[in-house]
């Protein structure tokens, strides 16, 4: 008769953590979708490159002052790295706030392949 018990115990333990699961991953649905429109801006060069992302990692835009696209006739290599430098603290910024949104559900927890 205890055996039963505990087997009748450890199914609704298994229950539970299968319920819990489930509304964490609904939650962290939500979440994700929530993402989408939260924006990022990353500046660089005193604002001559400028890039939006949502919280998702996708590029919204990229904004780079007129001045700055007239030094690039002679110097080429200094937009590239302006643009990939906004681009990556843009990608940063969107993965520190997608992490902070998600230690929510998961209460800090590293999850891999969680997002």
């Amino acid at each position: 008769m205890v055996r039963k018990l505990k087997t009748a115990k450890t199914g609704a333990n298994q229950m539970d953590i299968i319920k819990q699961a489930q509304a964490m991953q609904q939650e962290m649905l939500k979440i994700q979708e929530e993402l989408k429109g939260k924006e990022v801006e990353a500046s660089v060069g005193g604002g001559a490159v400028v890039v939006k992302a949502n919280g998702q990692k996708e590029v919204l835009s990229i904004s780079i002052l007129e001045e700055t696209i007239k030094d690039a006739v002679s110097d080429k290599e200094m937009l590239e790295d302006l643009v990939l430098s906004a681009v990556k603290e843009a990608m940063r910024q969107a993965e520190e706030l997608s992490e902070k949104e998600m230690s929510r559900v998961t209460g800090g927890m590293n999850i891999p392949g969680l997002f």
